[in-house]
C-alpha cells in the first residue's frame, strides 16, 4: 500500500484559503491504482502549535480547517489520516523521524518510509523526508522561486509514478 502524505499550510492552503487546484489534484491522486488495483492512502501531517487549548480542542481547530476548506473527505477516517504534532506526547515537530513514523502507523501499521511519499514546500522537510527513505516532492509554494511542482495538478504524475512501481 502507498501512502501519500501532504503538509497543510502553504502547500495544499494558504491564509484558509484552498490553493489553485488543490481539490482537483486530490481527486486525481485518489483515483489512482497500485498494481493490485488499491488507490493510494491520502494523509495529512502538520504542526499545529499548542496554545492555552486543551490538546482535544487543538485538533478539533485542525478540523474545523479541514472542514471550512472542504477537503476533510479526502482524509477520513480522520484520526487515521491526520496527524498533528501534538497528537505526540513528546511534542515533536516534522521533520522529525517520530511524527512521520506515528502518521505511517495510523494508516498502515505495516507501511514503510519506502512506501510513502511527503509533499511540502519547505525544502528542509523534504531533505529530511528523504533521508528517512519517502519519496518527498518539494512544492513551489506561494512566494517561492523554486520546487519541484509549480502547480499541484502537476504532483498527479509523480504520485502516479510511485504508486504505480
Amino acid at each position: 500500500m502507498k501512502i501519500v502524505l501532504f503538509d497543510l499550510g502553504k502547500t495544499l492552503e494558504l491564509n484558509d484559503v484552498l490553493l489553485p487546484g488543490a481539490k482537483d489534484a486530490l481527486r486525481a491522486i485518489q483515483q489512482l491504482k497500485d498494481s493490485s488495483g488499491r488507490p493510494p492512502q491520502l494523509g495529512l501531517v502538520s504542526d499545529f502549535f499548542p496554545g492555552p487549548q486543551e490538546l482535544v480542542q487543538l485538533r478539533n481547530k485542525y478540523l474545523d480547517i479541514l472542514d471550512n476548506l472542504s477537503i476533510r473527505s479526502f482524509f477520513e477516517p480522520v484520526d487515521r489520516h491526520v496527524t498533528i504534532s501534538t497528537d505526540l506526547v513528546s511534542l515533536v515537530f516534522k521533520p522529525d523521524e517520530r511524527v512521520f513514523r506515528l502518521a505511517i502507523d495510523r494508516i498502515n501499521p505495516a507501511g514503510a518510509f519506502g512506501d510513502t511519499m511527503f509533499i511540502t514546500e519547505r525544502l528542509d522537510h523534504v531533505v529530511a523526508a528523504r533521508d528517512l527513505g519517502m519519496k518527498a516532492i518539494h512544492f513551489q509554494g506561494p512566494g517561492q522561486t523554486t520546487g519541484d511542482v509549480r502547480q499541484l495538478i502537476d504532483l498527479v504524475p509523480l504520485i502516479r509514478a510511485f504508486v504505480e512501481t
